[in-house]
């Protein structure tokens, strides 16, 4: 009998995990597939049982389920269907522009954040985030030949070249704990050095705590000699110093952004965080207001 009441206890539990799960991403009008659920929910189990759970769901009419994706509706899942090619194309963008962007000194590793990394691009003002791990006390410098580039050669243009995080190799834990920050930061997708993110999850062993099925592969290779040579003349010449300057200047910038209540700015020597129109506030108040009436 106890037995009975623990296993519907568990199963209760599990069905309200999926739920919110598919909830946080109503948001954005965005479906998920099995691994995809598999990955934010809070819930620590297989992908076997998993699959059982959402097919239960559907039949007992939860959710829905449309060639592989599920959602709470089903319009979700028609925007996802319909935008599967364009992220696919902009995913093929952001690879090369991340190798471009892996070139310059002092970046060590190059991830896809944002709504990219979700697959959830759909025409409306689409852009490339990038989350990118710099070398340890360069964070500025990084930024300011990356912002550069940006306004010479593609005449500041932030559609496939938006640079919103930099941390220092070093640096990767988070102040800040909530299911936001948890999702954006399992959502990453690097391309290249993801021994950086397997560092990152190992400084912030709270994300576990939000999503125990997350994993992140272990591979890569240090900087090519030329690139490091690149940096030691670069340190040589500039140094410190020029990081210093670097964040002054940006630090300035931010300080002249018309204030706004969804912003959220870093200016410290090892972060640099840009996003004039944040909406983590805004989900937040979705997910915590809304999921446990689900």
């Amino acid at each position: 009998m106890t037995t009975d009441i623990l296993q519907i206890s568990t199963s209760a539990q599990l069905r309200k995990s999926i739920r919110d799960t598919l909830w946080y991403f109503e948001y954005f009008k965005h479906g998920l597939n099995l691994d995809e659920i598999h990955k934010y929910l809070r819930e620590k189990m297989d992908r076997e049982s998993l699959q059982t759970e959402l097919d239960l769901a559907v039949f007992r009419k939860e959710i829905f389920e449309n060639e592989g994706y599920y959602a709470l509706c089903p319009q979700s899942l028609e925007i996802r269907i319909q935008n599967k090619a364009r992220n696919e194309k902009w995913l093929g963008i952001a690879k090369k522009m991340g190798r471009l962007i892996q070139s310059f000194p002092f970046v060590r590793a190059v991830n896809i954040s944002g709504s990219l990394s979700k697959q959830g691009l759909t025409g409306e003002d689409d852009d490339i985030d990038y989350f990118l791990v710099t070398a340890e006390n360069r964070v500025w410098t990084t930024k300011f030949f990356l912002m550069v580039f940006k306004k010479i050669f593609l005449l500041n243009s932030k559609k496939y070249f938006c640079i919103n995080l930099l941390r220092d190799e070093n640096h990767l834990a988070f102040k800040r704990h909530n299911i936001y920050i948890a999702t954006e930061a399992v959502s990453v997708i690097p391309l290249n050095h993801p021994e950086y993110l397997s560092q990152l999850f190992k400084e912030n062993p709270w994300l576990n705590d939000y999503f125990p099925n997350a994993q992140i592969k272990q591979s890569g290779k240090d900087p090519t000699r030329i690139k490091r040579a690149v940096e030691r003349v670069l340190d040589l010449f500039l140094g410190s110093a020029f990081e210093k300057w670097c964040q002054a200047l940006f630090h300035r910038h931010v300080q002249n952004q018309s204030a706004s209540p969804n912003a959220h700015y870093e200016t410290t020597d090892y972060s640099s965080a840009y996003f004039p129109d944040s909406v983590e506030s805004r989900i937040l108040n979705h997910y915590q207001s809304k999921a446990s009436l689900i």
